[in-house]
């Protein structure tokens, strides 16, 4: 039932628009009959009207000045002025400040009834749309705080800020950084599991996210496909302490989930002190998941611990150095010779002075050591050659022969990077054919146990087993207990059912059928000394 307010100093004309208005067929009630626009406002900051009808000429507050004051109570409300002819073009304007109708005197009542079922209709669908848009509020502060991470700084407070008091959002903390939770196995996850089951995992993982979130003064968690995306604020005395926060509580997270099948990365980007660049903290968190390929033993990446220097509170990619060591980890020696010529273009544009450029340079190659040192790569070869240059700045009789120098140096960098990426690989691959070797018996053996022993993650170790060793993980197994297999079947009288036991096999019907395809006759057979292809 709507409510409705009438509003003239005329009794005759309230009394007239009240007798000849069927107003429950309307499905409305008069609940509301005042003489001057001054008792109508104190009326409705009292109980708010969905519909006022007012005359347009008042006394003490004529009807415009009562409808602006209605509709800042009620922005929602309908009025319906009514005007004398020599006043119809004023009332007409009434409708640029939110004046839903007029009508002319003298009242046609029916003409009204339709002005008042035009009013009732737009209420019912105002209505309709705001339980939709009340319903849709959460989307709708997922988008913003998904708009918050990407958009940059200016863009971001130009269309957000709007937003934060209608979604009741405050944000004004001292801090605010993202955390990056990406799974890594997520394709092969939902190709195993289906995706209705992988959803239900990162469901936990949510669970447990904002379980040990509860810690930081505000938090939002994002949904992606193959991961998550955190924003925490926070008040506090320093930067340090809400760092120290930040990795205590990714560490407890990536501990509760140590036995799920998820195989999470995680990359903490910079800790910023203005909401508008939370879009850089996202940025570096992701970028700090990049160092995942020369971390495999990790999977907590810190943008300041990648990068070997700390980068809290200053944008990443405001420093052309970094990119630098990207590329030295790419072996983009073509981008590495481009990005040296635009350093040093301008290097020599700004500065006249060689000592100053000099300078520049080495401050730039104690980077790249120092993060060679960080992966414990031996570099010393390169810090020897580095000092002798030194000790004869002088014999560099020209500009390009210095940078020439200089990317050498990048290009030794970059293959002492790739030949000790590559022991360690060989290495890795060795210990884990060892401790296939040793574990094949265990019938649960898999790639998820093995990569729990290596320290790296199942997709990771798949991936670089597979090119470096030309075999699967799985069938690296399989060929470990067939060996087995074979040496029992020449060297002992075990029973088929024994020897399956023996070599890992779960039944004697999966061994006889696993052995038939690695050597194209049955266990029997090869004891008996047959052929493949032999009757």
């Amino acid at each position: 039932m709507k409510k409705i307010m009438i509003v003239d100093d005329n009794a005759l004309s309230v009394e007239g628009i009240e007798k000849n208005i069927d107003w429950a067929a309307l499905g409305t009630q008069v609940t509301h009959i005042k003489y001057d626009g001054g008792s109508a406002i104190e009326a409705m900051k009292q109980e708010p009207a969905d519909i006022i009808i007012s005359d347009i000429e008042m006394p003490d507050l004529d009807g415009i000045s009562m409808s602006r004051l209605a509709i800042s109570i009620n922005p929602f409300v309908k009025v319906i002025l009514i005007s004398a002819y020599d006043r119809f073009d004023y009332a007409r304007r009434a409708i640029r400040i939110g004046v839903y109708d007029y009508i002319e005197k003298p009242i046609d009542y029916q003409y009204l009834t339709e002005k008042i079922r035009g009013a009732c209709s737009l209420i019912d669908q105002e209505r309709k749309n705001m339980e939709l848009l009340k319903a849709s509020r959460p989307a709708m502060i997922e988008k913003f705080f998904n708009d918050l991470v990407h958009y940059s700084g200016r863009e971001a407070s130009w269309h957000l800020s709007s937003y934060m008091e209608y979604l009741n959002l405050d944000l004004d903390y001292r801090y605010y950084t993202v955390v990056v939770f990406d799974v890594e196995n997520a394709v092969e996850l939902k190709k195993e599991l289906g995706v209705a089951q992988y959803e239900m995992l990162l469901f936990r993982l949510n669970d447990t996210i904002r379980e040990y979130s509860r810690i930081f003064d505000f938090s939002y968690l994002l949904k992606g496909f193959d991961g998550l995306e955190l924003i925490l604020c926070q008040n506090s005395s320093n930067v340090s302490h809400v760092l120290q926060s930040v990795h205590k509580t990714v560490s407890s997270i990536v501990e509760a989930h140590a036995d799920s099948p998820l195989s999470l990365n995680v990359g903490i980007g910079n800790i910023v002190s203005e909401l508008w660049n939370t879009h850089l903290s996202h940025e570096s968190a992701h970028h700090a998941l990049e160092y995942r390929f020369f971390f495999p033993q990790k999977n907590i990446f810190d943008t300041r611990e990648a990068l070997g220097r700390n980068l809290s509170l200053v944008p990443f990619s405001d420093s052309s150095e970094d990119e630098l060591i990207r590329l030295i980890c790419q072996k983009d020696y073509a981008a590495m010779e481009q990005w040296i010529k635009d350093f040093s273009a301008d290097l020599l544009s700004k500065y006249q002075s060689r000592d100053f450029i000099f300078v520049r340079i080495y401050s730039l190659l104690g980077k790249i050591l120092k993060f060679l040192y960080e992966l414990n790569i031996d570099a010393k070869d390169l810090e020897g050659k580095i000092a002798q240059t030194y000790a004869r700045l002088d014999s560099f009789n020209t500009s390009e022969q210095f940078f020439s120098w200089l990317n050498e140096i990048c290009t030794l960098a970059c293959q002492r990077l790739d030949s000790s990426l590559k022991t360690y690989h060989d290495q890795l691959c060795e210990s884990v054919l060892s401790y296939i070797r040793e574990n094949f018996e265990n019938s649960s053996l898999c790639l998820h146990d093995i990569a729990k022993y290596a320290n790296v993650s199942p997709a990771y170790l798949s991936a670089l087993f597979k090119k470096n060793m030309k075999i699967s993980i799985s069938d690296s197994i399989s060929s470990a207990r067939i060996e087995a297999a074979c040496r029992y079947l020449k060297n002992s009288n075990l029973s088929l059912k024994e020897i399956s036991e023996k070599c890992g096999y779960a039944n004697q019907y999966y061994f006889s059928t696993s052995f038939k395809k690695w050597k194209g006759i049955s266990p029997s057979s090869f004891r008996e000394g047959k052929m493949p292809g032999s009757t």
